[in-house]
């Protein structure tokens, strides 16, 4: 599972999903930092929200990352 963004079409959206992917990597860090906080305190249901905060995350930064992986493919084989 793994959001899908727009394929980059030049390089001025390339660098902006490159400061996307760093924006998204923070962010993920941050939800960890949550959920593993969320797991001391033995609630159930902040565990569950946390979680799924952190696996939203993760989909849109894998998104950003698979988008730069394509552009730069294409970039070298053109």
């Amino acid at each position: 599972m793994r959001d899908e963004p727009p394929p980059i079409a030049s390089e001025e959206e390339y660098h902006g999903y490159q400061k996307a992917r760093d924006t998204m990597t923070a962010l993920v860090s941050e939800r960890e930092a949550r959920l593993i906080a969320a797991l001391s305190s033995g609630d159930g249901e902040l565990i569950e929200d946390r979680r799924f905060e952190l696996l939203n995350s993760l989909r849109k930064r894998q998104g950003i990352i698979d988008a730069i992986k394509r552009y730069e493919q294409q970039r070298q084989s053109a």
